[in-house]
């Protein structure tokens, strides 16, 4: 699906970190495509191809990635927000525009925040790596900006974990920029079965919805929620009941993208419909 979670603003995409993939299209042919090292300029690239195309074009059945070392010190750190909206919005953007290097920096609104049992108020976790002198200085430099508490860094698994048993996954990215500066709107506690978690380094939202506590709130009310709380955005269904697919336009409407399909998959066996096609 292309996603990615909060240490792509550091390490990169998942088109960043593939090399070579091998994968068996709808014809029952074994392809590969890229290679085992960084420096692979040969024939087309097929890797970026196949990452973000949903299993449509082929069963991905090995991958290359390129790998990083573990730091020496992982630190991560939540800071509250609390205060007006611009008081926040203000708090959010000194912090991201310092010149503080973290591994990861996400935005969590209260759901999130109760689910780590990590407070009550919108939280911004920043999680800090490298040996120990280089997470010292940046510890120095976030306690200039903002009262931050040390936290597990097993919360990192308990964040992705939130997906699990959802609804709905709907990833939502736009202009970093916009994002820092309605992200104070974004992390209210105005629906508390829906959770909340923004990258405002890469400008991405990620919203994870489950069924409502009032059994009269309907699908509509919640997909629907206040567009002005969102920029400009591009919006990606990760995950929906299957009844749902139906219902999302087309991503295949393009005459390239569905000749690419039809070479690859010619009988459409491979996840039909997927991608509203």
């Amino acid at each position: 699906t292309a996603s990615a979670g909060p240490l792509a603003s550091s390490f990169g995409l998942p088109r960043d970190l593939l090399l070579g993939l091998e994968f068996v299209n709808g014809r029952g042919d074994v392809v590969r495509g890229g290679g085992k090292v960084v420096k692979n300029v040969a024939g087309f690239d097929l890797s970026r191809l196949l990452t973000g195309s949903w299993g449509t074009l082929g069963v991905i059945t090995e991958v290359t990635l390129r790998l990083y070392a573990l730091p020496k010190a992982d630190r991560t750190f939540a800071v509250a927000l609390k205060g007006s909206k611009k008081e926040v919005a203000s708090l959010v953007r000194a912090i991201v525009m310092s010149p503080l290097t973290p591994f990861a920096l996400q935005l969590l609104n209260p759901p999130v925040v109760r689910a780590l049992d990590i407070g009550e108020h919108p939280v911004c976790l920043i999680r800090l790596g490298g040996n120990e002198a280089a997470v010292d200085v940046q510890l120095r430099a976030l306690s200039s900006l903002a009262d931050s508490k040390e936290v597990d860094t097993a919360v990192w698994d308990g964040l992705r974990n939130l997906e699990n048993g959802a609804e709905c996954v709907i990833r939502i990215s736009g202009l970093p920029a916009s994002f820092r500066e309605v992200s104070a709107a974004m992390l209210s506690d105005e629906y508390p079965w829906i959770s909340e978690y923004i990258d405002p380094v890469r400008g991405v939202l990620r919203l994870v919805l489950r069924a409502p506590d009032d059994a009269a709130a309907s699908e509509e009310s919640v997909l629907g929620i206040d567009p002005a709380r969102r920029p400009d955005e591009h919006v990606v269904f990760e995950k929906l009941p299957g009844e749902s697919w139906d219902g999302i336009p087309s991503a295949v409407s393009d005459s390239l993208s569905q000749g690419v399909k039809k070479a690859y998959d010619p009988h459409n066996i491979l996840n039909p419909g997927i991608l509203g096609d």
